[in-house]
């Protein structure tokens, strides 16, 4: 079997609902339309808009010589999920205090939720 027919068996997947919103929208000819399907910012071009707050903080990110740039370890940077559990339950809180809690940092929402969904089953 050669390289270029490797997958010739598979058949296409069906488009995803969510980005399929997406492409209908820009289908759409209607100056009232709003986008409801994927939530970033976008200008009115339809191009995605960035945060002057993000762009600095990329900044001082790329000039910052002391950022490590490697892979994070498995569930994810421990300072940045040690902080997140103690802005949802509070630094004093027993959960936290007394280590009841599970932090893992993931990427994007969808990922984040099947994390959880996987973990529930």
């Amino acid at each position: 079997m050669s390289a270029n027919n490797l997958f010739a068996h598979l058949e296409m997947a069906p488009p995803d609902p969510i980005l399929g919103t997406a492409i209908a929208f820009r289908n759409d000819s209607s100056p009232d339309k709003v986008n409801m399907g994927i939530g970033a910012y976008r200008t009115d071009e339809g191009v995605p808009y960035v945060f002057q707050a993000v762009r600095e903080a990329e900044r001082r990110i790329l000039e910052d010589p002391s950022v490590n740039k490697e892979y994070l370890p498995i569930d994810g940077l421990a300072d940045f999920n040690r902080l997140a559990k103690e802005l949802l339950f509070g630094a004093d809180s027993p959960v936290v205090t007394e280590n009841r809690t599970v932090t893992l940092q993931s990427l994007s929402g969808t990922g984040a939720l099947r994390i959880a969904g996987e973990s529930l089953v």
